[in-house]
């Protein structure tokens, strides 16, 4: 991060101190900024004499209205309201707000949650601060739990060569433990169903892979850059993280207590729904995953009839008589 990043940064932290009402004033928030880090490991504090000309520049030149109290010995926002408009300054910050605005702390391995921070700090001093408080952020962040630990050093090696388009040396143990060495290109990092992923290509090549990131060994820097790629990552916004054959004209019949999840999710799944007589529905599906169909079939315990295809239908038979047969 370069000297003019960091000193809006520290501006903004210090604007979202503020208005988290913590009363920071040049010395504490110079010793507060002391246990950061930044992009290359270095502290990223300095003196309470900069911090003093942060807070002269915020009044001066940004027109913050910030005023000492002194029963708190610290500044406080005479305006709750006042905004601090300033460019966002980085791609990689605007990929650090993304993440400080919908993933919640605990999914995020150690080193990202200073990232986190840093982002919720460019919302906090953006925004009304009696909406963007710490309660209604947290609320707003997605609490799906992690199903696989992960080494905090691995991801920040993944997640650093993603935001920078670099490559990345890799050690892997697929599903069978067997070990390979890749170079990889990351375009896409994924929190799927409780796991992370990353997607993009062999290096050199157009071979698209999916790697599960719990499953690393090692990963560094490879020395190399490339070039994201807009399609993988419009195509996968649009096909879901993994390459699947997808079936058409799977016909359901869905029993009445369902009915109104169907519905809640017509908007989402682009069904089509026809309602019988009993409250309960005909569904046609957009073409989708075999093994997705039939997890949702037998997670519903009897309530989803196949109509079509046939062939489905008996896999669906056989994998419930299977469960039958393991439990009598």
């Amino acid at each position: 991060m370069n000297k003019n990043s960091e000193q809006l940064m520290r501006k903004l932290k210090f604007i979202a101190e503020t208005k988290m009402n913590n009363f920071p004033n040049a010395e504490s928030f110079a010793k507060k900024l002391s246990s950061y880090e930044g992009e290359d490991g270095q502290p990223f504090g300095c003196s309470a004499r900069t911090i003093a000309r942060d807070i002269k520049d915020l009044i001066k030149v940004h027109k913050a209205p910030l005023e000492y109290d002194p029963a708190n010995r610290g500044y406080f926002l005479k305006d709750s309201q006042w905004e601090f408009s300033c460019p966002v300054f980085a791609d990689d910050f605007v990929s650090m707000a993304m993440l400080g605005t919908r993933l919640a702390a605990d999914i995020l391995p150690e080193p990202l949650k200073q990232d986190v921070d840093n982002a919720v700090a460019q919302t906090m001093a953006a925004n009304h601060s009696d909406f963007f408080d710490n309660a209604m952020i947290e609320s707003l962040l997605c609490a799906s739990g992690i199903k696989a630990t992960i080494e905090p050093a691995l991801f920040k090696a993944l997640f650093d060569a993603w935001r920078r388009k670099h490559v990345l040396r890799m050690v892997y143990k697929n599903a069978k433990s067997e070990v390979a060495e890749y170079l990889f290109e990351p375009h896409i990092i994924a929190f799927h169903r409780g796991s992370w992923y990353s997607k993009g290509y062999l290096h050199g090549t157009k071979e698209i892979i999916v790697f599960a990131v719990q499953r690393f060994i090692s990963a560094n820097d490879a020395g190399k850059s490339f070039a994201a790629d807009k399609k993988l990552i419009a195509d996968t916004r649009a096909n879901g993280l993994f390459i699947f054959d997808k079936i058409a004209g799977i016909r359901l019949h869905c029993d009445a207590a369902i009915a109104f999840y169907i519905y809640e999710q017509q908007k989402k799944h682009q069904s089509r729904i026809e309602k019988q007589a009993d409250g309960s529905l005909i569904v046609t599906l957009e073409p989708s995953v075999e093994h997705d169909v039939i997890k949702w079939i037998l997670a519903e315990a009897g309530r989803i009839r196949v109509l079509e295809p046939a062939w489905l239908r008996q896999k669906v038979a056989q994998a419930g008589k299977a469960i039958m047969d393991n439990n009598q």
